[in-house]
């Protein structure tokens, strides 16, 4: 057993196998509930519940993730594949409409749960790749990759407000559906007071 969860509402428990199988549990009994779930090529890493406890995620070795009806046990659609090593972990976002992997590439991607195409471009823990998203400095600032200023955050929005997934996308990224609306920005000599004026 590679990976264990229970289901939302604490009645199931899921796991992922060396024998490339998800099994479902009765949390209560501990016996197996229906047939094993079956299409990894190899073992299985990882296995989530998504949050309305009606599909489940699994990662493998085979560097895909699968989405199972968890009433039925039958995949949902094809294989997910982007990943070109292990998927070690898979997780869905609260409101389940996204799913989240990380895999023995070095990288961390971000799903559609319900059209399960990449939509971030992957983070990465490879120097060698630019970095696309950091945290305001100790004064505010966001910097790019290079160390250039790219934004000020105010005090009361640099925990909370500001998250990670304000990304910076780097200009070697293929991604270029990316726009920023500036109606409501505040800038200038004066922006100080523009941005208390609001």
């Amino acid at each position: 057993m590679w990976s264990v969860a229970y289901s939302p509402d604490g009645q199931h428990i899921i796991s992922g196998s060396g024998d490339d199988t998800i099994r479902i549990w009765d949390a209560e009994t501990g016996a197996a509930v229906g047939k094993p779930l079956e299409g990894h090529t190899t073992s299985v890493r990882s296995v989530a519940y998504s949050p309305d406890g009606q599909h489940i995620i699994s990662g493998s070795d085979d560097n895909t993730i699968r989405i199972w009806d968890a009433e039925t046990g039958a995949a949902v659609g094809k294989p997910v594949e982007g990943h070109t090593g292990i998927v070690w972990s898979v997780a869905y976002s609260p409101d389940g409409q996204r799913i989240v992997s990380g895999s023995g590439d070095s990288t961390i991607r971000t799903w559609d749960a319900f059209r399960p195409v990449s939509i971030q471009y992957p983070f990465s823990s490879n120097p060698i790749q630019p970095q696309i998203y950091t945290s305001p400095d100790e004064d505010g600032w966001v910097h790019d990759s290079e160390g250039r200023l790219l934004y000020w955050v105010p005090p009361d929005c640099r925990i909370g407000l500001h998250s990670h997934a304000l990304l910076t996308i780097p200009r070697t990224s293929h991604v270029r559906s990316v726009s920023l609306d500036f109606k409501d920005f505040a800038y200038g000599t004066s922006w100080t007071q523009i941005f208390n004026s609001t």
